[in-house]
């Protein structure tokens, strides 16, 4: 049985053991063990009530009567909202109504109390909803943009223009292909496998002097033609 201390107004203070305690209309009731029997040898209870964490007599007949109805249903098994008392409380120099009740109705009455447990602490929920900062619109300042020529209609309507690229495109030939061109021998006649034409004789018109000239001169180129070829091979 759970001990309850009780500071008196008187300055004094006793400990009492629990028997139960309940709920009823909107009061705690409270009951306790008077550890005395009456005079047949009946155990005697303390019946008070709690207001505002201090234990008071019940003076009203009334609810002394119902008070008394709420713990034949204790007794006869029914439920009732059952309290949880502190285990230390102020109280009236007289803060009970002795009842005397039958062994076997106060051993019930004890066993029955089942103190309730304390409700679990809710959890501290965490509002993670983003804030989001008032921008007054008077704050925005804009600068203005300068230097912008206007759009107009005819702009907009305009047809694109399209400037030809006219830079010349010069072929890459790769460095290979360049050093066999160079590497090789000239095959013809050059510059200088002719002969002037002033070496010929002088004549005006004279077809025949030309022509064994030109006969010569070509006889020559294809000499030196086929002799570099010649030697090629």
């Amino acid at each position: 049985m759970t001990k309850v201390k009780l500071n008196l107004a008187s300055g004094s203070s006793q400990e009492r053991e629990l028997v139960t305690a309940f709920n009823y209309a909107d009061v705690k009731y409270v009951i306790f063990d008077g550890e005395s029997t009456g005079s047949m040898g009946l155990p005697i209870i303390l019946v008070g009530k709690e207001v505002v964490g201090k234990v008071v007599g019940i003076t009203d007949a009334e609810e002394w009567k119902n008070t008394k109805e709420c713990l034949k249903k204790i007794i006869a098994g029914e439920k009732v909202d059952y309290a949880k008392v502190g285990s230390e409380l102020d109280a009236d120099d007289i803060y009970y109504r002795q009842l005397t009740l039958p062994i076997a109705s106060f051993d019930v009455l004890k066993s029955s109390y089942v103190e309730p447990e304390e409700a679990p602490q809710a959890e501290k929920v965490v509002d993670e909803t983003p804030v989001f900062e008032q921008i007054n619109p008077e704050d925005i300042s804009i600068n203005p943009i300068s230097n912008v020529e206007p759009v107009t209609a005819q702009d907009l309507n305009a047809e694109p223009v399209f400037t030809p690229d006219t830079t010349p495109v010069v072929p890459q030939v790769s460095p290979q292909v360049e050093a066999q061109i160079n590497a090789e021998d000239p095959v013809g006649p050059t510059f200088n496998d002719f002969k002037p034409l002033e070496d010929a004789p002088k004549a005006d018109n004279n077809y025949d002097v030309l022509k064994e000239e030109f006969m010569k001169a070509a006889e020559k180129l294809f000499d030196d033609l086929y002799k570099k070829i010649n030697h090629n091979d």
